[in-house]
């Protein structure tokens, strides 16, 4: 892989990561278009370590708010944290059980079937008029351990190719009436389990096969970091605005062509 080449799949992985559009969906399109070939595990796993330093630098306040609550489960000098930021620990926690359950089993038995490109056409429009409703939604509630729940299982079936992760847990908390800025702040923090875990289920396929590798690797990596960084802050001004409608044309209109012409 050359480092061009790195660095475009770095941007894309970037873009793809944070906005609404489906990393895996432009994937599978590519590679039946361009015959493109899937980068190796190592590659994956770098591009997926980016896109969490992303999340993780740019929430940094409200991390490091969760993890002082973590800790005040068992330690008596963070229980004060632990009560003001309860709800988004054991929102993410709950949220992460179905999306591991419903993940893991779905990705087994059926995503081969899923990545058939035409129904990658269909997961795109359904994309697209998901984002188009939750627009209508300005609720002003809380994360809760229900609402957690069922955006995990929202996030769980966005396994699928072409249903957008990150457009269908805001849309879903918005639609369940969650206060669209914490909604956009809980799905993108919700995404840090869900990478750690995709991580933990490569890195052991992953292996340094060519040392000459790691200089576009680390390009690519730079590349999907920079990108994410400058796009996650970019949707939090969509959200808040309630302007998805328009990620929503653009996955209407690549679906309707993928399923019409692919």
């Amino acid at each position: 892989m050359s480092i061009v080449s790195a660095v475009i799949l770095g941007i894309l992985q970037g873009l793809t990561e944070f906005l609404p559009v489906s990393s895996s969906g432009h994937l599978a399109i590519g590679k039946h278009i361009l015959d493109f070939e899937s980068p190796d595990m190592l590659f994956d796993v770098m591009l997926h370590a980016a896109t969490l330093l992303v999340v993780l630098i740019y929430f940094r306040r409200r991390v490091f708010l969760v993890i002082k609550a973590f800790f005040g489960i068992f330690f008596k000098r963070f229980q004060k944290d632990y009560f003001e930021n309860k709800r988004f620990l054991w929102g993410i926690i709950i949220a992460s059980i179905p999306t591991a359950v419903i993940g893991l089993a779905f990705e087994k038995y059926v995503l081969a079937y899923f990545e058939t490109v035409v129904f990658v056409g269909y997961a795109l429009i359904a994309t697209s008029i998901l984002l188009v409703i939750s627009d209508n939604f300005h609720g002003r509630d809380r994360v809760t351990a229900g609402k957690s729940f069922m955006v995990g299982i929202a996030q769980g079936l966005a396994v699928t190719p072409g249903i957008s992760r990150s457009g269908t847990t805001i849309a879903v908390s918005c639609m369940l009436g969650i206060e669209r800025d914490e909604a956009a702040e809980f799905s993108f923090l919700l995404s840090v389990p869900a990478i750690i875990g995709a991580m933990i289920l490569q890195i052991k396929d992953a292996a340094i096969t060519n040392v000459d590798m790691l200089i576009p690797y680390g390009a690519g990596m730079a590349a999907a970091f920079i990108s994410g960084f400058i796009v996650i802050g970019i949707m939090m001004a969509f959200i808040r605005s309630a302007q998805l409608k328009f990620f929503a044309i653009y996955c209407l209109i690549l679906g309707l062509i993928v399923v019409i012409f692919l």
